[in-house]
């Protein structure tokens, strides 16, 4: 039953794949420069956006190569920040285990998801699908997706992976930035 879970959830993840990183800019707690869906739309509604756009300018998008492609959704400011991806990946989740989870995705950040009263911090050895591993103080994280012995594969999405990509963590690499694995109180 579990591995189907991760199957399906898996196969959720795999709609991600390649969403370019957007991520509003604030300036002195205002929006100055917003994204569609402000970086925090599940994958269809991303397609939709994407298509829509394609149409409005032109441009058909079944002729792009896939780095044009990437290319035309972060000219036009489409993407996903990574509570937005954790987000959208905890909801469908939650679906999958029976866990009603909802958010106000678009007030949803990264420390939100990895502090009190949303998660708490739980020990490595008790790691599951649906955890959260927090970096940056509280700036960025990662979605667990399983673990293998003392490999935890993630996904996330950031500037510098260039959007939605899997990684993995070998939890004996001590240079690895782990700031806290979190759980939602939800899922426990």
């Amino acid at each position: 039953m579990v591995r189907i879970k991760l199957t399906e959830l898996q196969e959720e993840i795999g709609h991600y794949l390649g969403i370019p990183y957007w991520k509003n800019k604030l300036e002195n707690g205002k929006i100055i420069e917003e994204g569609v869906l402000g970086g925090k739309g599940n994958c269809r509604q991303i397609a939709s956006e994407t298509i829509r756009l394609a149409q409005k300018q032109n441009i058909d998008l079944t002729k792009l190569s896939n780095q044009e492609f990437y290319n035309f959704q972060k000219k036009n400011h489409i993407g996903i920040d990574c509570s937005g991806l954790a987000c959208q990946l905890l909801i469908v989740y939650g679906q999958m285990i029976g866990k009603k989870v909802e958010f106000n995705i678009r007030r949803t950040s990264a420390d939100m998801l990895t502090s009190a009263p949303l998660a708490k911090e739980i020990k490595l050895k008790d790691v599951q699908t649906g955890d959260l591993i927090r970096q940056k103080n509280g700036h960025h994280l990662l979605f667990i997706v399983d673990k293998e012995g003392d490999i935890i594969n993630y996904i996330d999405s950031s500037r510098e992976g260039r959007g939605v990509r899997f990684g993995q963590y070998n939890t004996k690499d001590k240079t690895f930035e782990n700031q806290g694995i979190y759980r939602l109180f939800l899922f426990d």
